[in-house]
């Protein structure tokens, strides 16, 4: 594929890198053959794939990795959703994982969980936060033990009626003092904490401003923390009667410098509520002219990892999956000079 015009030079680059999450992205390949023809013959769906495989396809760090390697990508974030395998792992299956990426090169990242008790990091009954705040930090010790640089997390979902008024400085209130709790953990597991904003569906920190402001005040009490920005995430937006800009990629115009570090990468069609479509497909409104001047704002801005989180939603692109990734990885990179 070759280079697109207007985009960035290499040099603008050092020291970024271009990671993925898989999410369901490989979890074909771990069928049985019952279940692979039934697939291909329409008896299941790709969602039922990712009930049936995801705690097996989660366990294989090294089946990641190497993934990552065919792929041409120098990072894998873990991704930590239950159901997961994670904590279940041994002291010698961790020891391996770490062994594995560390062989090939590739750097790992671990994205915490954020549904059901982990949830609840926001919720302003203590005895709940609490409780989704240990967990948590077990998850973020198991990230250490493996090797990752860095963690991400969402700020937990609330119901909608809390996500107004007096009850919403409850929940902020609840958040910030989790993230100062698990960003301290963070530090002695020497991992970097990021914050990442929900999506509108989640009922609260779906406005990046909102996350800026915790990210700032944690500081404040002088606590590493991070933002990560998932733009695809704040796209969803449209679909609850809140506009994007034109163009949507000015978003990052409003986020203070030294922010990110680590950002996803996905795109969303509103309307449709396609959550992470192939970037090179440009369906959303990440089209190839937006990607390279979002990909100029974060450079001016300092990320550091630019992480792509592409899921499959049909049949037809789990069957096409390897030519899916390569494709979409060299389109990126085109554009990033990565």
């Amino acid at each position: 594929m070759g280079r697109l015009i207007n985009a960035p030079s290499n040099s603008f680059c050092d020291g970024m890198k271009l990671g993925r999450d898989f999410t369901n992205l490989l979890y074909f390949d771990y069928l049985g053959k019952k279940e692979e023809q039934d697939l291909r013959d329409g008896k299941i769906g790709v969602h039922d794939v990712d009930a049936i495989v995801q705690e097996i396809a989660k366990a294989d760090i090294a089946g990641q990795v190497a993934a990552a390697k065919r792929i041409g990508i120098g990072h894998v974030e873990l991704d930590g959703a239950v159901p997961n395998p994670y904590l279940s792992f041994t002291k010698e299956q961790r020891d391996e994982a770490k062994s594995a990426a560390k062989k090939a090169g590739i750097d790992l990242s671990f994205h915490l969980p954020y549904t059901y008790v982990c949830g609840s990091t926001c919720a302003p009954h203590e005895t709940d936060r609490a409780a989704a705040v240990a967990l948590q930090k077990e998850y973020i010790a198991f990230a250490s033990d493996i090797g990752c640089n860095y963690v991400n997390m969402h700020p937990g979902v609330v119901p909608f009626y809390h996500a107004m008024g007096k009850y919403f400085d409850l929940i902020r209130a609840s958040l910030v003092k989790s993230m100062i709790e698990l960003g301290e953990v963070a530090k002695d597991e020497k991992v970097i904490l990021h914050l990442e904003n929900n999506t509108a569906f989640d009922g609260c920190f779906y406005e990046p401003e909102e996350l800026v402001s915790v990210v700032e005040e944690v500081r404040r009490r002088g606590v590493e923390l991070y933002f990560n920005l998932d733009i695809g995430h704040w796209f969803t937006r449209a679909d609850v009667g809140k506009p994007l800009p034109n163009p949507p990629e000015d978003i990052v115009k409003v986020i203070p410098d030294g922010m990110f570090k680590e950002i996803h990468l996905n795109d969303y069609v509103p309307g449709k509520r396609i959550f992470h479509p192939p970037l090179h497909t440009q369906v959303g409104p990440l089209k190839a002219t937006n990607l390279v001047r979002l990909a100029d704002m974060l450079r001016q801005k300092g990320a550091e990892l630019i992480l792509l989180e592409t899921a499959f939603r049909e049949k037809e692109q789990v069957l096409d999956r390897d030519n899916i990734m390569k494709e979409e990885a060299q389109y990126v990179k085109n554009i990033f000079g990565i």
